[in-house]
C-alpha cells in the first residue's frame, strides 16, 4: 500500500502541472467560468460581441436572461439555423435569438420557460424544426432540460433523458486531466492567445472572426464567409462522405416528442404568442444528396410535411423549408451543407412557399 501511495505522490506533481496549464490555458473555455458572462455583458449593453470563440451558448443564454433589461417582444429559439435570422429580417427592433447550437427541443422548452420567469413576455416566437428535433437518438447531451422537466410534469408527458446535464458537466471537468487538451493548451499558449480571448464590443454587422450579435443572431468569421464555389464542393462533399454528428443517430420521428412539440405551441399560444414555425433549407448538393434515397435521410425529409400539417391544425405560419429550391436558393447562398446565411434567408422571409 505504502509502495503504490509513493508511487501515486511521485505522479502527482505532474498531474497538477497538466491541470494547471489546461486550467489557464482552458482554449476551448469550459474549464474557466464568466467568458459567457463577459460576452451577455456587452450583448445587454446594445452592442455586438466579435472575438468570439468556443463559447458555450447554453450559458450565454442564461447570462443574457438573467441580467437583460431589454423587453424581448419577437424570440427565437432553436439551433445554429435560428442565428441567421436577424431584427432587419423579422422586422422587430426588440427581436432577440435565443438560439444554441445543437439545440433540440428540450432547449427550446426550457429556455422558453427561463424567459417566462425572468419577467419576458414575446409576442411572438419563431420557432426552428431541425429533422432531428424529433428524433430521440439525436437528443443533444448538453442540452437544458430544468424548464423542460417542469413542462413534462404539468402537461402530463414523459420527459427524455433528463439527466445528460450532469454528463456534460463531467465531461467538461475531465478535460483539466486530458493530455490531449494539455496539448492544445501549450500550443494555445505559444500563440499567445491567452492574450487576446476576451471579447471585444462592436458596431459592424460582420468582423474577421466569429460574433454574436445584440439580438443574438451569428456572423461568422470572415474565411467561413468567403467561400468560393471549389471551397463550397470541398464543404458539402464532407458532409455527404461524413453525415455530420447530430444526424448519425436519426432513429425516426419519435411519436413522444412529436406531442411535446404540440403540447409546446398550444403552452405559447395560451399564453397569447404568436408562433411561427421556421424551416431552414440545407444546400442544394446536400439536399439533392438527401432526396436520393440515402441512409435514413428519406425519413429526415418527411419532418417538413409533418410540421406543415401540424402548422396548419395549430393555425400557425410556416416560413422556409428544407428545399432549398423551393426557397430560391443555390449552393453560392450557404456556408457549408447545413447552413445559409442571413442575405439569403432575407430574400425568402416573406415568400409563400408551397406545401
Amino acid at each position: 500500500m505504502k509502495k503504490l501511495l509513493c508511487g501515486a505522490l511521485v505522479f502527482l506533481p505532474f498531474v497538477l502541472f497538466i491541470v494547471g496549464i489546461n486550467y489557464y490555458a482552458d482554449p476551448a473555455n469550459i474549464l474557466q467560468v464568466g467568458y459567457e458572462q463577459k460576452v451577455a455583458e456587452i450583448l445587454v449593453q446594445g452592442k455586438n460581441a466579435s472575438n468570439i470563440r468556443n463559447m458555450d451558448d447554453r450559458a450565454l443564454i442564461r447570462e443574457y436572461a438573467e441580467n437583460t433589461s431589454l423587453k424581448i417582444d419577437t424570440l427565437l429559439l432553436g439551433s445554429s439555423h435560428s442565428m441567421q435570422v436577424t431584427k432587419e429580417i423579422t422586422g422587430d427592433p426588440n427581436t432577440f435569438c435565443a438560439g444554441v447550437t445543437g439545440s433540440d427541443l428540450r432547449d427550446c422548452i426550457s429556455i422558453w420557460r427561463l424567459m417566462l420567469q425572468q419577467g419576458q413576455m414575446p409576442k411572438r416566437v419563431i420557432l426552428t424544426i431541425d429533422p432531428w428535433m424529433l428524433a430521440e437518438g439525436c437528443l443533444e447531451k448538453r442540452a437544458m432540460t430544468d424548464g423542460y422537466v417542469e413542462f413534462c410534469k404539468e402537461h402530463g408527458t414523459t420527459a427524455l433523458a433528463t439527466a445528460g446535464n450532469w454528463q456534460a458537466k463531467l465531461e467538461k471537468l475531465s478535460q483539466a486531466f486530458s493530455l490531449t487538451y494539455f496539448q492544445s493548451s501549450v500550443q494555445y499558449l505559444q500563440k499567445g492567445l491567452d492574450k487576446t480571448r476576451d471579447p471585444i464590443p462592436t458596431e459592424e454587422f460582420y468582423t474577421q472572426t466569429d460574433m454574436r450579435r445584440a439580438d443574438g443572431s451569428y456572423g461568422y468569421n470572415a474565411e467561413l464567409r468567403d467561400v468560393t464555389p471549389e471551397n463550397m464542393y470541398d464543404r458539402v462533399k464532407d458532409y455527404i462522405l461524413f453525415k455530420p454528428e447530430l444526424m448519425q443517430d436519426f432513429d425516426g420521428i419519435n411519436p413522444l416528442l412529436q406531442t411535446q412539440l404540440e403540447l409546446f405551441i398550444d403552452e405559447m399560444q395560451q399564453k397569447g404568442t404568436e408562433v411561427t414555425l421556421f424551416l431552414s433549407p440545407f444546400n442544394n448538393a446536400y439536399y439533392d444528396h438527401m432526396s436520393s434515397q440515402t441512409d435514413n435521410y428519406v425519413e429526415m425529409l418527411s419532418v417538413e410535411p409533418l410540421v406543415r400539417n401540424i402548422a396548419k391544425e395549430k393555425g400557425v405560419q410556416v416560413i422556409g423549408s428544407y428545399d432549398p429550391y423551393a426557397c430560391g436558393l443555390t449552393q453560392m447562398d450557404f456556408y457549408d451543407g447545413l447552413h445559409c446565411s442571413s442575405e439569403s434567408v432575407k430574400r425568402f422571409w416573406g415568400k409563400t412557399i408551397k406545401d
